[in-house]
Parts: C-alpha cells; structure tokens; sequence
C-alpha cells in the first residue's frame, strides 16, 4: 500500500551561527517580485552571509527555526528586511535577544521555534508584519515559501530571495516516507508537489504563508528537493506563545 502511494519518491536517500544555521535558495521557484515578502527576515553572520530565514512577528520580533540559533549569541546574528536582493536595499539590525522554545529538541527538531528581539524597532516602512494564522492546514491546501536559500546542495545562499507555492502533503504518507530520518509530528506538517521544487540550505527558518498569515517554519527535510517531502513547524500550536512572547520577551 504504502510502497504504492510512494512510487515517486527517490529512496536513496558558529560553533558559530553559520553552523548552526546551515540545515536547510529555494528549488524550483522563481524570483520573488520587487518589494513582495517584506515580512521575511534573513538572518545572517557577521561576514554578510544569509544562513536562515525568519518571519516578522511585531515592530521588535522575528521568529525562526530553534535550531538556527541555538548555541548561538545575539551579538553574532545580524537581521536585514525590507528588500527581495541582499546586495541592493534593505536594512540591518542587531539582535538583542534570543528566546528558543522550552521544550525544543535539536536532534528530533520537535518545537523548532524560536524568536528574536530586535536592539531597536523596524522602520515600519522596512517590513510588513505578518499575522498568525491559529487554523490548522488541510492537505492539499497550498501555501507559499519565500527564501533566500541555495540552488543545490552544499551551494551557496542565494542572493536573491525567491518564492515557490508549495501543497501541504498528506501527513500520514509523510510519516511513512521519512521514516527513516526522523519522526513527524503532530507540530509538524509536510509539503510535496514534485521532485525538482522544494527546500534547500538557507531556507530553514524561513515562513510559509496561507492567505497572508503565517502558518508554518521550514524546519528539516531531505535536501534538496530530490523527490521528498518538506518539513515544517506548525505555527497554529505555538500561536499562543508568540503572542505572549511578543508582550513580555
């Protein structure tokens, strides 16, 4: 049955932050249009270089991936908005603090989340804030991924950000088909439409949206794009906690 359902899938399969980071430019996609995903954030070292993605939460916060920062200071992550070319516009922050959520596993990426605390707030007309969305997805519902990550495997983040729309994938074939990587849990979701579309290094962290609200974190896969599915973190189980964050971080 399950062979069946799976006979598209490929079976084989700092210290510092850019360590830390460097797990998940998008595959498949295409260039993101000028001044579209001002709500993504690049989170990057203090050479420059873009090592994950993240969304902006509030005029002070970003949440990302848990295991981008972990191990990491704030003073050696750098935030830059409000521009679709790294190289071109946009705006750098300092990052003040960093809040990994409590029960995060790295080996297992269970409750992959985290955020940020900007030094200063963002020029509001750097960044649109994103909205949370509380609705779990359906499958087959699509959302879209904007990143800055690389073209292959081992390549390069790109320079450019890019953006794909992506399915939400059956969970229970998702389960059976990373079986063999890690467990995928409930606070996860799966994303698949074909080999050669999909997630790459530099993409971890980075949102996906459904009707203009936040719905999940690329979080871990199998890179890049090579016929398997994308995992992510439910944002809905952890909306609650944003929110509160938000107040009090």
């Amino acid at each position: 049955m399950y062979e069946k359902l799976l006979f598209g899938f490929v079976l084989t399969t700092l210290l510092n932050f850019s360590v830390q980071g460097s797990t998940l430019r998008i595959i498949g996609g295409h260039e993101a249009p000028s001044k579209f995903g001002y709500y993504h954030a690049s989170l990057q070292n203090l050479t420059g270089s873009h090592v994950c993605g993240g969304a902006v939460v509030s005029e002070r916060h970003v949440v990302t991936a848990a295991h981008c920062v972990q191990g990491t200071e704030p003073q050696y992550i750098k935030i830059v908005v409000g521009t679709t070319n790294l190289d071109e516009g946009g705006k750098q922050y300092d990052v003040e603090a960093i809040k990994i959520y409590n029960d995060f596993n790295f080996s297992e990426r269970a409750n992959d989340i985290a955020m940020l605390k900007i030094s200063e707030a963002f020029n509001l007309n750097d960044i649109e804030i994103i909205k949370l969305d509380e609705n779990y997805l359906n499958e087959n519902d699509t959302v879209i991924l904007t990143g800055f990550g690389a073209v292959q495997v081992n390549g390069e983040s790109s320079r450019l950000m890019h953006i794909l729309d992506l399915t939400v994938f059956s969970q229970e074939i998702c389960r059976y088909a990373m079986r063999n990587s890690r467990a995928v849990l409930d606070n996860m979701f799966c994303t698949f439409t074909r080999m050669g579309e999909g997630t790459c290094h530099g993409d971890s962290g980075g949102p996906l949206i459904k009707d203009n609200k936040l719905v999940g974190l690329v979080s871990w896969g199998i890179p890049c794009a090579v016929g398997f599915p994308d995992v992510h973190t439910r944002i809905a189980p952890y909306a609650d906690w944003i929110q509160k964050e938000i107040v009090t971080f």
